[in-house]
């Protein structure tokens, strides 16, 4: 009994600890320190807002897995919201609006008063129904909570901190010149430039970059402390994404004299729904100090799972290590800059403090051990929902809404079609099962499916010819189909052409194995295309090196004009390049039918390769049915897009242009002006008039009709909120697509921009691919309908 009280009091004195130093999971771990030592089924803490939404700011691991961050509740009837008189007390009411489990228990909730306008909700979940004596022990562990909340946001704060939000702002307001800075220096590149002129806009490119890696994280580091941070939970294949890390980081440190060593436990399931983006920052972070405090030696990642709950990291160094004063002391801020031995990666004074809070903020701990001489080694964990290999395979799957649940499922295995009806059945959706492509086609005639899975092998077609089919029926066209196959065509099915694909930098061993599996004759052509010159280069070094001739061209613009009278065997080619980007250069060179059978590898250097791989999708499926006629004299439209002069149109020059897409930019940022014109001009759209604020624009639309409206949403004058609601209100533009652009992505921006009247909106600094994607999505049929 007395051990169990300190055990108790140990518990305890950890959570006030977390509470003491404002760690981003307390709320978490409060919520499971009761629902363990009570015998709860389940607790979760939310925030009450002015509005009287519920905003989670914590739960247990027993809670409901919908509930996150992002998800605002409300509850109209709930008295204890409603009547000021209830605060502190613990009531039930049956006829609560939502429930914290996924069972039909006994709930109850009460109302916390942490500071004068600051309020938190606590719901707890019972099996049994509360005792007289359970809801006075609820409402004094209330009181105790109540005090540790107000240790926790004493520097936290449950509302957005003051401090974190001019810090982020300040921030946001230098990345947009520093964007400007790599756009520029981008569009230099694509000049002729001289050897000493091309190291000089690299080194600027490599400069501007590590000042946004430094303003990146001080806008996460204060979102995190102001309390906006989300978590966003993703399905993947686990060992298929930690692979993609290792590569990324082992490429990095080829040339160096570091042994890097991975091992991943074979417990670990193949899909896990975890937050990939932080996951991958947590690594990378890690991993890089260890190689700026490792001259020589060896980095060791290990992972490994524990009760199914947790992800379980072990990386370990052979650097000089630490003394205690600096174990005590690593994760502050800038407090191990005199350390590093090399400068490696993009890790910013504050890259160690923003994972410990990221770990904290998954629900995880991360602690060190070092000791001079002894190297340093990391443990962490953090928590990852698993799923089972259906689960994951079915993640893609669209909501079902109201009575539109129907699935098709064309599956010729009893086994597997039985097993994929049941998960349907018990996820809200309507199975309809199938087991041949003739079967399939035939049912799409009579009824409307929400999707379609479908098996890759069927015993009487091919599944990329049933594939095809479904995309060039107009019925189906538009229907998400998902390949749900045991069979390792179910990656080349996202493909539909292209046969590898690497995320940046190439792991330039790996890549020649690459080539020889593909067995070419050692006089086989190989094409490169990359915007970023070193890259080129090394890339042709390794096609060189495994025998073969390298095609290279850094310009994507001059691709098809090389290449027209050439015989190619293989097709190298960076997704995210400017002017004419790979998505696009794929889609020219697979539509000519002299390169419809060419293999392709494609890579790319952003983060979100996940996002790539289902516009690929997309891309060869409208690849299949294009003809290559259509497309015969791209090469020379693209050639004379290029030179164009990149100045915006006036208004009185488009005004008598037909058969045109008329856009107009309201920007007050010149160089932005510049970029956002140039991007436009190079992707084939001419007739862009520019203004300089709100009021200008709102005059412009009067004097004549546009198609497009890009809206800067911070200016002087008039805003692009206040011109956005005014254009609104004339009747030719209560349809006209208005994008939304705004430097500020801050927490509702989204929401803000679309109230007050945008069609959609792009945060800055832009993306060209994304930006570029949704003015042609917006102005597709605009001359067609004039």
């Amino acid at each position: 009994m007395q051990s169990s009280k300190i055990d108790f009091l140990g518990k305890y004195n950890e959570l006030m600890q977390s509470a003491i130093h404002s760690s981003s999971n307390f709320p978490s771990k409060f919520c499971d320190f009761i629902v363990k030592e009570f015998e709860l089924e389940a607790a979760v803490l939310f925030k009450l807002a002015d509005n009287g939404n519920l905003e989670m700011i914590g739960k247990s691991f027993s809670a409901k897995k919908s509930l996150s961050a992002e998800v605002h509740l409300t509850c109209p009837g709930c008295k204890n919201i409603k009547e000021d008189n209830q605060l502190n007390q613990f009531i039930i009411q049956s006829d609560c609006s939502f429930n914290i489990t996924d069972h039909i228990i006994n709930e109850g909730c009460i109302v916390l008063n942490i500071a004068d306008g600051q309020f938190a909700l606590l719901k707890i979940a019972k099996t049994n129904p509360f005792s007289k004596s359970e809801k006075d022990n609820i409402e004094l562990i209330s009181e105790n909570l109540k005090n540790l909340l107000k240790l926790w946001i004493g520097s936290k704060g449950l509302l957005n901190n003051s401090l974190s939000n001019i810090i982020s702002n300040i921030a946001q307001e230098l990345r947009t010149p520093t964007n400007s800075i790599m756009g520029f220096a981008s569009l230099l590149n694509e000049e002729n430039l001289s050897a000493t002129q091309t190291e000089y806009v690299g080194t600027l490119k490599d400069n501007a970059f590590e000042l946004l890696s430094v303003i990146n994280d001080l806008i996460d580091f204060s979102k995190l402390e102001s309390g906006v941070t989300k978590i966003i939970l993703t399905s993947i294949n686990f060992k298929d994404y930690l692979q993609e890390i290792v590569s990324l980081f082992s490429s990095k440190i080829e040339k160096s004299r570091i042994e890097f060593v991975v091992e991943i436990s074979p417990v670990i399931p193949d899909s896990i729904k975890i937050d990939t983006q932080k996951l991958r920052y947590i690594l990378l972070s890690i991993l890089t100090n260890s190689v700026r405090m490792t001259e020589r030696g060896k980095i060791s990642l290990s992972v490994s799972a524990s009760n199914n709950k947790n992800l379980v990291f072990r990386i370990s160094d052979t650097s000089p290590g630490l003394n205690v004063k600096k174990s005590t002391e690593f994760f502050q801020p800038f407090a191990l800059n005199e350390l590093h031995t090399t400068k490696f990666g993009n890790l910013t004074g504050l890259g160690l403090s923003l994972t410990k809070k990221y770990i904290e903020f998954l629900g995880g701990d991360i602690s060190i051990s070092s000791g001079i001489g002894k190297g340093v080694t990391y443990n962490f964990a953090i928590t990852g929902e698993i799923l089972s290999s259906i689960e994951g395979q079915l993640a893609g799957l669209p909501k079902p809404v109201g009575t539109k649940n129907k699935v098709l499922v064309v599956e010729d295995d009893y086994a597997t079609s039985k097993l994929l009806s049941n998960y349907l059945s018990k996820w809200g959706y309507e199975p309809t099962i199938v087991n041949s492509a003739q079967q399939a086609m035939k049912i799409i005639e009579t009824q409307q499916f929400l999707s379609v899975i479908m098996d890759i092998i069927l015993p009487d077609a091919n599944g990329f010819e049933l594939l095809k089919q479904f995309r060039e029926n107009p019925i189906t066209k538009h229907t998400p189909v998902i390949v749900c196959s045991v069979e390792a065509e179910q990656q080349k099915a996202f493909m539909m052409g292209a046969v590898e694909y690497f995320v940046k930098p190439i792991n330039y061993k790996y890549l020649v194995e690459v080539l020889t599996s593909y067995k070419l004759k050692k006089d086989s052509n190989i094409l490169i295309v990359d915007d970023d010159i070193p890259t080129v280069n090394l890339i042709k070094e390794a096609v060189e090196q495994a025998g073969f001739n390298a095609i290279a061209e850094h310009q994507s613009s001059k691709v098809m004009g090389m290449i027209d009278n050439l015989s190619l065997d293989l097709a190298i080619i960076d997704l995210d390049m400017p002017v004419v980007n790979g998505f696009d250069l794929i889609k020219m060179i697979k539509s000519n039918k002299n390169f419809s059978k060419l293999p392709i590898i494609i890579y790319t250097g952003k983060e979100s390769y996940q996002d790539d791989l289902k516009k690929i999708d997309g891309l060869f499926s409208d690849l299949l049915k294009k003809s290559s006629t259509n497309i015969e004299d791209l090469a020379e439209t693209v050639s004379a897009m290029i030179n164009r002069y990149d100045e915006p149109s006036t208004p009185e020059e488009i005004k008598n242009v037909k058969d045109t897409v008329k856009i107009l930019l309201v920007e007050d940022y010149k160089h932005s002006q510049i970029i956002v014109t140039r991007l436009l001009k190079k992707n084939n759209f001419e007739s862009i008039v520019v203004v300089e604020n709100g009021l200008q624009a709102y005059e412009q639309v009067q004097e004549q009709h546009y198609d497009l409206i890009l809206m800067d949403m911070q200016m002087p004058v008039m805003n692009g909120f206040e011109a956005t609601q005014k254009i609104r209100e004339l009747d030719a533009y209560k349809d006209t697509p208005i994008i939304a652009l705004t430097a500020f992505a801050m927490k509702g921006d989204r929401e803000k921009c679309l109230e007050a009247g945008a069609t959609d909106y792009i945060p800055k600094p832009i993306d060209s691919q994304e930006f570029i994607e949704k003015v042609k999505y917006y102005t597709e049929n605009k001359v067609i309908k004039k």
